[in-house]
């Protein structure tokens, strides 16, 4: 499962860089944009991961869903928290580019099983 988790964190970040690459030789000014929205999905979502990672084995189901549930909310924390430190600057947001790159990075995660083929 370890395996599974790394290899998706790994394809979430090659996707991110790529996006923002492709973003930056598009629209030079739009790379920070790029930047923030990747950064809002995949810091929030290494957290979660990395803290089940952690604490996944050898524990009772109740008390590893409560752990889960716990990491869930920090992960919503960090995500809330980046959004409102950038939102709150006074940086000309591209909003379609950050909210595409978050949104690419959710997706990712969901497709990564298929591209991953559990191994």
């Amino acid at each position: 499962m370890k395996n599974q988790i790394i290899r998706t964190l790994v394809l979430q970040y090659v996707l991110g860089v790529t996006y923002l690459a492709g973003t930056g030789l598009w629209d030079v000014g739009a790379a920070m944009s790029a930047l923030v929205g990747c950064v809002a999905a995949l810091f929030p979502k290494t957290y979660f991961d990395l803290r089940m990672m952690r604490d996944a084995g050898g524990e009772s189901a109740a008390l590893w869903l409560g752990y889960a549930y716990r990491s869930e909310i920090g992960k919503w924390v960090i995500m809330g928290a980046i959004f409102a430190l950038a939102f709150s600057t006074d940086y000309p947001w591209d909003p379609v580019v950050l909210f595409a790159g978050f949104v690419l990075i959710q997706l990712s995660g969901w497709l990564a099983p298929f591209v991953i083929k559990g191994n």
